[in-house]
């Protein structure tokens, strides 16, 4: 009786230890995962520029205008700004042509019999976490090129001019390899791996817990009397 006593002590004290680890493990990989999402978020932020357009209101004829706008910027930057190489360079196309954005914006609202105003120009967004064809970008604060329709007190619409994530084929969400490639040179591995896959965050811990599981029945069923 004192010997089984004594492998039931063991075994819990075991089984206690088992259940710390996996607990630290799970800590440690969310600890991981966490400053990784962080690192990826900093360079992704300081190599892109994202594309804000904001509507007037949430109307169904101001979210009309929106997505018109939207069309008609993109169709009239999509040559210029492929000759971007960099961020920086973006940005410089952007404010060199933003007079004819805001006018190329004003042309297609006033074929719509819109008097709304349109500004544009360069901020520091917060942006959501957001899916391009099959990038996700993690949330937080972004450049972004924003064209503002009246008081900009709409829902809006956003995607990233540099590099080229505006003009994927999105009815297949592809994305062009180009693009994928320029964001692999800034990204190492495991940074690219976070917004290209979406593995379950808990597969190591699930690996972990099953295998204890394992250890525990055959264990249990050893210890009884």
């Amino acid at each position: 009786m004192i010997s089984y006593k004594n492998k039931l002590y063991s075994f819990i004290v075991f089984l206690l230890l088992i259940l710390l680890i996996g607990s630290l493990s799970t800590t440690f990989i969310h600890l991981r995962k966490n400053s990784v999402y962080a690192a990826t978020q900093q360079e992704l932020a300081s190599h892109v520029v994202r594309f804000h357009v904001l509507a007037e209101s949430d109307s169904e004829e101001d979210q009309k205008l929106k997505l018109l706008v939207k069309t008609a910027v993109l169709e009239y930057m999509e040559q210029p700004l492929a000759r971007a190489s960099s961020a920086e360079e973006a940005l410089e196309i952007l404010d060199r042509y933003t007079d004819d954005i805001i006018r190329v914006a004003s042309d297609t609202l006033a074929k719509q019999g819109s008097t709304l105003s349109v500004k544009a120009g360069t901020e520091l967004v917060y942006f959501p976490e957001k899916t391009y064809g099959d990038l996700t970008f993690p949330a937080g604060y972004y450049t972004a090129y924003r064209i503002l329709l009246g008081s900009g007190g709409g829902q809006n619409w956003w995607c990233v001019l540099y590099p080229p994530l505006c003009f994927i084929d999105v009815t297949h969400c592809i994305v062009p390899e180009e693009s994928k490639e320029e964001i692999k040179s800034f990204l190492n591995e495991e940074e690219y791996a976070l917004i290209t896959t979406n593995l379950p965050d808990e597969q190591n811990t699930v690996e972990i817990r099953f295998r204890l599981l394992d250890w525990l029945t055959s264990n249990t069923s050893s210890a009884t009397p």
